[in-house]
């Protein structure tokens, strides 16, 4: 059996890291053909996300999966999907997300991108992270030296600035954006267990609520409502951080004033900011900023009697005996928000919402008999308005899903090829490894580099003009000239063997074995049985594979084969 060289050992490698993910997908998908991923467009189980692929389908949308780094967001052509930025849909993640994938992500939406991250327990704080930074930079701003909040009345951001010619402006808010991580429990409206909860839309008639009439967004999102409210299922809640003048500063000038950071649910901005210092006693002359002014951005609320409830493990385990716990955030004024709309100015929107469990199959496919609470609750009606808001002015847009976020299971199909396109982006993005990839790209495939001097076809014309000297000798010429050395290495080689063909006469293929024994039965004392097979083998190799070999090489063969050729004659 012929030896594997290096080169063709080489290439069997990097055959296999490319085929591996396909091969492997291709075989995990005949073997399990049944998807079970939780909120995978792919599922068509009670879990999954089946039904909502289709209805945007239905809408005209065209659907394309990420399964690999969300990266490739910022490779992506207007034209390719639908002439605009098209729409990214991220339900449920359990993988973690990079730097360079959260800005990519966030650089989506600010270019005109529409993204939806669905998420309960924490993993798209990755991405909001990113958000925050913009955000707190933001809130750092003085606005005093923007101009605004010198002519006294309410700036741009509605915060009372003063009377007029008092400097008294105050900084943006809201520094931060999260999903809490916490299980939101509402005994006030849910199904089966506190667990479930059923959310509303906000409306004048709620008790606490502040402002007059909802922001336009959230009626187009709550179109057609029956008042049964959406269902979810282990939910948690979207919250803020705020920043607010420091109650313990006894600073009397408003200029002076320090500023301290506080968690608070979003939702309505003067009651979270009212709700976050009621308990507290200002000093003499320090006061909050008015407060008053509406930022209405959320869509779904709980109810007033709900909890967050940060002891999981125990919730999920016993659904139904769970108690509100006082030492809990709970009891909100208007209930909290779970679902929050952020339009950006061209054309971006990033929608955040704290329960993917509202766009599973079983609350949306309302034709399946094994789905009771499809027909029972709003779902697919909110869903359908969700579709409807995303697509409105962009008619057969791409929509796509993250599928390599998700927490597949090492059978499926995703998983390899998954992890060999994270793997890929990794190596070519990440500026810590990019940077190396082309000197080691070019050092690894420098010894399959062809060299500048290509070698010219040997024409009849050629031979003549060399008068009295052999055909041999003219193609050794020009093996050597053009630095051709493995041709000039079979050359000699195969003169070697037809020399042992009129010695020998063999009834064989001439294997370097095979020579080798003819040989020593004839010459046992000029030659070594090892040294001849193991020079014979890799002469053999090197004119199979068309090996670029030096000259040192090439001269180190031919005195072997020269000294060989010398003894036999």
């Amino acid at each position: 059996m012929a030896e594997i060289n290096k080169t063709t050992s080489a290439f069997i490698i990097l055959a296999i890291f490319i085929s591996y993910p396909f091969v492997s997908a291709s075989i995990l998908g005949f073997l399990f053909t049944n998807n079970s991923t939780n909120f995978s467009i792919y599922n068509e189980g009670w879990n999954g996300a089946s039904t909502f692929k289709d209805l945007f389908v239905e809408e005209g949308a065209e659907i394309s999966t990420i399964v690999g780094s969300s990266n490739v967001l910022n490779r992506l052509n207007q034209s390719d999907i639908g002439g605009n930025q098209g729409s990214l849909i991220i339900l449920g993640p359990s993988v973690h997300y990079d730097f360079s994938e959260s800005l990519a992500i966030l650089m989506y939406a600010i270019n005109g991108g529409r993204v939806i991250i669905a998420d309960d327990f924490g993993t798209g704080n990755d991405i909001l992270s990113v958000l925050s930074i913009f955000l707190g930079f933001i809130s750092e701003i003085d606005l005093g030296s923007m101009g605004f909040g010198d002519s006294g009345g309410t700036n741009p951001l509605g915060m009372d600035t003063g009377t007029a010619g008092e400097n008294t402006t105050f900084p943006f808010p809201i520094a931060g954006i999260a999903f809490n991580g916490s299980l939101l429990a509402d005994q006030g409206s849910y199904d089966d267990t506190p667990l479930t909860p059923i959310f509303q839309s906000p409306s004048t008639s709620q008790e606490g609520t502040t402002y007059k009439m909802p922001a336009p967004w959230v009626t187009d999102f709550t179109t057609g409502l029956s008042g049964n409210g959406v269902i979810g299922n282990f939910a948690s809640i979207i919250t803020m951080k705020v920043r607010y003048p420091d109650p313990n500063n006894t600073e009397t000038n408003p200029n002076a004033t320090e500023y301290i950071t506080k968690w608070v649910p979003m939702g309505e901005f003067p009651a979270s900011a009212a709700s976050a210092y009621e308990s507290l006693e200002l000093p003499p002359g320090v006061e909050l900023p008015d407060m008053s002014f509406s930022l209405q951005i959320a869509v779904l609320y709980s109810s007033t009697h709900a909890w967050m409830e940060s002891d999981i493990s125990s919730a999920k385990a016993d659904v139904n005996s769970i108690e509100p716990n006082l030492d809990e955030w709970g009891n909100p004024n208007i209930g909290f928000p779970v679902f929050v709309y952020f339009p950006f100015p061209l054309g971006g929107q990033i929608i955040l919402c704290s329960d993917p469990s509202i766009f599973i199959n079983q609350y949306l496919d309302s034709d399946n008999t094994d789905y009771p609470l499809a027909s029972q609750y709003d779902n697919r009606v909110f869903t359908d308005n969700v579709i409807r808001i995303m697509m409105n002015e962009r008619p057969g847009q791409t929509i796509i899903f993250d599928e390599g976020h998700l927490a597949n299971s090492p059978i499926s199909p995703i998983f390899p090829l998954s992890l060999y396109l994270k793997f890929l982006d990794m190596i070519t993005m990440f500026p810590l490894f990019a940077i190396f990839l082309v000197p080691i790209a070019v050092i690894l495939s420098r010894k399959f580099i062809p060299r500048k001097t290509q070698a010219k076809p040997l024409l009849l014309t050629r031979v003549e003009r060399y008068y009295g000297r052999s055909f041999f000798a003219v193609k050794m010429r020009w093996f050597l000239e053009y630095r051709q050395y493995s041709r000039g290495l079979e050359l000699i080689f195969r003169r070697l063997k037809r020399n042992v063909i009129r010695r020998y006469s063999p009834d064989e293929d001439l294997t370097p074995d095979v020579i080798a024994t003819y040989l020593m039965n004839e010459f046992p004392e000029n030659f070594s049985y090892k040294n001849l097979v193991e020079n014979f083998s890799l002469i053999e190799n090197i004119i199979e594979a068309r090996s670029l070999i030096s000259e040192e090489e090439f001269l180190d063969h031919y005195f072997f084969l020269k000294n060989v050729g010398s003894v036999i004659s």
